[in-house]
């Protein structure tokens, strides 16, 4: 295995433990055995518990902008061939399905927020992952609104986000497509 792909598994075994297990589940040891590594490969890489944290972080702001690339590829693509209005709802309905395909991703991102929260050596790391996760939504929100400043961008995408949150953690019923919608009609 190439040095960056065993990196890679290890990050993405660190996601996966942070979404099933929390923050206290993740250790080199377990990372070791849910990747199917040798004991001491996770050591080799991230010699402390917090650069392997900090990684990971990293890793998921990278898969959250990934996933965020896409779906403005999506919508540019239908909104030349079918119009904005489908446009829109293609949007919609992406962070719709988005809540449940990626529900790893928001506990990870949650369980890393909260472990920033409180440790100092992780300072940033919440804030980091909030604005990769909101970068979608602020895009479409800004673009919706045609860029006017009077429309509360950061106030619509933390609803959106607060929404989808809610959902993950089994505080709330699945995000639908008219809660998404409404938030966007509000900036149209």
């Amino acid at each position: 295995m190439a040095r960056s792909t065993r990196r890679d598994v290890i990050l993405d075994c660190v996601i996966d433990l942070l979404a099933s297990r929390g923050i206290q589940g993740v250790t080199h040891r377990a990372v070791d055995e849910v990747a199917r590594l040798p004991p001491g490969s996770t050591s080799y890489y991230f010699s402390k518990k917090t650069a392997l944290l900090i990684a990971a972080s990293d890793h998921l702001a990278n898969l959250l902008g990934k996933d965020c690339d896409e779906v403005q590829m999506g919508f540019a693509q239908r909104a030349a061939r079918d119009g904005i209005e489908e446009a829109i709802g293609y949007v919609g309905s992406e962070l719709v399905k988005y809540a449940d395909v990626a529900r790893h991703l928001f506990l990870a991102r949650i369980e890393l927020t909260m472990a920033s929260s409180r440790d100092p050596d992780l300072s940033g790391v919440g804030a980091r992952l909030t604005l990769a996760a909101r970068r979608p939504i602020e895009f479409f929100l800004t673009l919706i609104s045609g860029g006017r400043p009077d429309v509360p961008i950061e106030t619509c995408a933390g609803l959106i986000d607060g929404i989808t949150l809610m959902h993950v953690t089994g505080q709330g019923r699945m995000p639908t497509l008219a809660q998404i919608t409404a938030v966007f009609a509000a900036v149209r």
